[in-house]
């Protein structure tokens, strides 16, 4: 669990040419936790939420670590009832991506699953994230998370609160 999502992430690195500084830390939970043990600005840091229309459908929202999802703006761009669109749970989370609560990296999962990227994460220089561990994450320049997401299709929008 998680070291495979951290060497999928590594390779898709690879593939694209993009060389982030990869960082090993103590354990981290939260935003909060994490932004502190990077030595980063909590803005800078990227937070992956899974969330379901309650129908087995699925999708990941990129968001800036200092904000909150938009639910309701999340279903609207997609469709879904604003009414039964929610988070998904810890065990959810796992079996979607294969990693725990606070190492879900903002793509690269087992599975493909929609990305929606809120546009306020390109307004730093620098982006981190964990990718697959809590004790693995990445520092690049946001201009290559842009090109990378891109590549995946991902779509942008205004996402948070």
């Amino acid at each position: 669990m998680g070291m495979e999502e951290v060497q999928r992430i590594k390779a898709l690195f690879q593939d694209l040419g993009i060389e982030p500084v990869y960082l090993e830390h103590e354990p981290v939970l939260t935003s909060e936790d994490a932004a502190k043990t990077r030595g980063f600005q909590l803005k800078q840091g990227i937070k992956a939420i899974v969330l379901t229309n309650g129908n087995n459908e699925w999708l990941i929202v990129d968001v800036p670590a200092d904000k909150k999802v938009n639910i309701k703006a999340v279903a609207e761009k997609k469709s879904w009832s604003k009414g039964k669109t929610r988070m998904a749970t810890p065990e959810e989370v796992l079996e979607k991506t294969g990693c725990q609560i606070g190492a879900v990296p903002p793509f690269g999962h087992k599975t493909e699953i929609p990305l929606f990227v809120d546009e306020a994460i390109f307004e730093n220089q620098e982006s981190a994230f964990n990718i697959g561990l809590r004790t693995h994450s990445v520092k690049l320049k946001t201009t290559e998370m842009k090109k990378l997401l891109q590549e995946l299709h991902a779509s942008f929008g205004v996402f948070t609160v």
